[in-house]
């Protein structure tokens, strides 16, 4: 069971690395197509800062470690700051504007979490 959900877990972190990928290709159809709205990545941006609970989840039953529950749970924060930094685009712009590097910061913590927990499910099962 613990195997399973390790696996889970794998699985889990990089769905969320291809969904902030996807999520930057909204972006970039928002910007670059007339006739596309910021509608889906708004949507999919508030659907995708919840994955992270699962992702927790499945680390915590899949037993991970530590290290890789504190980053999970970094990720799941960084995803929710990232959810609400738009709405203080008229308050203050500025702090708003950290709405695409906060995404970097995602995506390199969602790829280092998936790196890690592919070694994690190539390890060899204890005896």
């Amino acid at each position: 069971m613990v195997r399973g959900f390790r696996w889970a877990y794998a699985a889990l972190a990089w769905l969320f690395v291809a969904g902030v990928i996807y999520q930057v290709l909204l972006a970039g159809l928002f910007l670059f197509d007339p006739t596309s709205s910021s509608k889906a990545h708004i949507d999919f941006g508030y659907s995708l800062s919840l994955a992270p609970v699962l992702i927790l989840a499945a680390g915590a039953i899949g037993r991970v470690g530590s290290r890789l529950l504190l980053w999970t749970a970094a990720l799941l924060v960084l995803a929710f700051v990232q959810a609400s930094l738009p709405s203080l685009r008229d308050g203050t712009p500025f702090v708003a504007a950290l709405h695409p590097v906060n995404a970097m910061l995602v995506f390199w913590l969602a790829v280092t979490i998936g790196l890690r927990a592919w070694a994690l499910v190539r390890e060899p099962a204890a005896a």
